[in-house]
Order: C-alpha cells, then sequence, then structure tokens
C-alpha cells in the first residue's frame, strides 16, 4: 500500500499518509475510539469485531475517503482521517454547501510519551493539503461539538473561521471554513502553529447554545434520525 503523501514533523520525523486498512488498522482505532476524549464519535462502546465492520463498510462504500497517518519507518498509527462531501451529505440540510465543499472528520492518537511540539497543527496541515490536492475544492468544513475547544482551536490555528452554530440531530455544532485561500496563506508560512484562541465569552454562549439544542430536540423541533 502506497504512501499518497508526507509531512515532516520537526522532532518527530516524517508522518504518511496512507489509505484506511480495517484488517490492519482497527485494533489501534478501536483502543483510541473507546477512551473518554473520542467520545464525540460516539462508538465507546463498540467492541472491535464492531469498529472493524463499520471501517469495512466504508471502505467498501467508497462514500467516505478514509486515511490514517503513520510514522515513517514504524507501525505507529498518528491520526485518522475521513474526507467526504457535504452536498452529498445530510448535513447539507443545515448550511448552504457548494460543489466546492470538502468535509472531514478527525481523531488523533492519545498521548504516548513527551509532547511533540505542534503535533497537532501539523497532522492538520497534512489532512487540509490532502484535501485541498484536488484542484476543484475550494473550502473545507467541518461540524466539531461546541463544547470540543481543543479541535476548535487546531481549526483556528490552520486558518479556519468559525461561522453558524447548528442545532443537529445528534448534537450541537461549531460549523467551521476554511477556504483555500486563507490554507495556502498559512501553509506556506508556518512552521510552528500560529497562536488562536477562542472568542472572548465563548462559554455563556456555548451553554445558553447547548440549552436550546436540548429544549429543541426535547420538543421534536429538529429531526432525530440523522
Amino acid at each position: 500500500m502506497s504512501a499518497r503523501m508526507e509531512q515532516v514533523v520537526p522532532g518527530l520525523g516524517t508522518i504518511v499518509l496512507r489509505p484506511l486498512d480495517p484488517e490492519r488498522d482497527a485494533a489501534v482505532l478501536h483502543d483510541w475510539l473507546r477512551r473518554d476524549y473520542a467520545a464525540f464519535w460516539g462508538m465507546q462502546r463498540l467492541t472491535l469485531e464492531q469498529v472493524r465492520d463499520k471501517f469495512r463498510a466504508v471502505v467498501s462504500e467508497g462514500r467516505l475517503e478514509a486515511l490514517v497517518g503513520e510514522l515513517a519507518g514504524s507501525s505507529r498509527l498518528l491520526f485518522l482521517m475521513e474526507a467526504y462531501r457535504p452536498q452529498d451529505d445530510d448535513l447539507a440540510r443545515f448550511y448552504p454547501a457548494q460543489a466546492g465543499d470538502r468535509g472531514f472528520h478527525l481523531i488523533v492518537a492519545p498521548a504516548d510519551g513527551p509532547a511533540v511540539p505542534g503535533l497537532s497543527f501539523h497532522i492538520m496541515r497534512l489532512m487540509c493539503r490532502w484535501i485541498f490536492r484536488e484542484a476543484a475544492v475550494q473550502r473545507i468544513v467541518a461540524e466539531p461539538d461546541l463544547r470540543n475547544d481543543r479541535m476548535l482551536e487546531r481549526c483556528l490555528q490552520t486558518g479556519f473561521r468559525l461561522d453558524r452554530v447548528m442545532h443537529l440531530p445528534h448534537k450541537t455544532a461549531q460549523l467551521v471554513t476554511l477556504a483555500r485561500a486563507d490554507f495556502e496563506r498559512i501553509d506556506a508560512r508556518s512552521e510552528t502553529p500560529p497562536k488562536a484562541a477562542l472568542p472572548a465569552g465563548r462559554a455563556r454562549k456555548v451553554r445558553l447554545h447547548l440549552l436550546a439544542g436540548r429544549i429543541g430536540r426535547k420538543l421534536g423541533i429538529y429531526e432525530r434520525n440523522w
């Protein structure tokens, strides 16, 4: 299975991006997904075989492009990414999707050993470079859980902008968008993560949105079967 793209990370080595192999990778991904930090993926209670079956389906259906980042010269997995077309997905019901949009899901390996400064930033760079390799892609979008401050800060570092809050049937999400020009500007000049911080006063707005989402779903205002 040949490498697709690489990213050098100072203090670590080279990350190689390759297609997901459910038979080879499921055990490691199952370990990540059952941990508390992966709760936003909603797969904590799945068995190893259930996780393997889910990723087999992802690969066979071809609706999502699933890849893993692996440290060159080892079998150490560093992240899993999924890329998809929002205009062909139910997400398009909740924001004005464009033909040049691509969405993503990302989970990074739990911390293991000494911290590598900027690792998450470089992982985000590699993922975005891969998605933008297609000339037709003009914007990357994502819908992290509104409470996922860590992911939102990583998005801001990579050039994403905060857009609308979306009350989805299964969560309250923050839509983030990354224009190709914004990413190219950051990717060209940044070997270290730019400073990024979420807006001041955000905590109160998050509480209000979460309350609105809970009430809306309880009253059946939002669709439940996405």
